[in-house]
């Protein structure tokens, strides 16, 4: 027997088996340093709420980067004090919020996940305001890792 959709209260549709888990745009985002499971942990966290229904993308401001600058860049470039290459990553975070609001906000999705070091408080900061001004609720999911051996596997992985 097929599930019929019925009516929530509020004029939208829910199914009678699986009940509307997010009622407004939500960001997940992660924080943390690199090659701490980031990435790997929106995945799953992505794949889990896929899985349960709910409409939701994963935004990773390192693609926007590798597609700027390319993929291989020196430490100087993530350097706080090197300012054109401060610039450049924050043009980057700018575009994959604005890639955030637009799958929120414009096609309907439920929620995002933030996927970057958003290790400064400047930078938390604009993704907050970001939020607010779009009525985004965030949540921030920080991974710490201080255990060397997994830091290694983690930096083999990625490069």
């Amino acid at each position: 027997m097929l599930a019929m959709p019925m009516e929530n209260g509020n004029g939208a549709q829910k199914s009678p088996t699986c009940p509307q888990l997010i009622s407004d745009p939500m960001c997940i985002c992660m924080v943390g340093l690199p090659a701490r499971g980031k990435t790997y942990t929106a995945k799953r966290i992505s794949r889990y709420f896929s899985w349960i229904g709910v409409k939701i993308k994963d935004i990773n401001v390192g693609n926007y980067r590798r597609e700027a600058v390319g993929a291989q860049k020196s430490a100087d470039f993530f350097d706080p004090n090197n300012e054109e290459g401060m610039e450049k990553r924050m043009q980057c975070a700018r575009r994959a919020a604005d890639e955030m609001v637009d799958f929120l906000n414009v096609q309907g999705g439920q929620v995002a996940v933030f996927d970057a070091t958003n290790s400064t408080r400047a930078r938390r900061q604009f993704i907050i305001d970001i939020c607010k001004l779009n009525s985004i609720k965030i949540f921030f999911v920080e991974l710490i890792c201080d255990d060397g051996e997994i830091i290694e596997e983690n930096i083999k992985v990625l490069y």
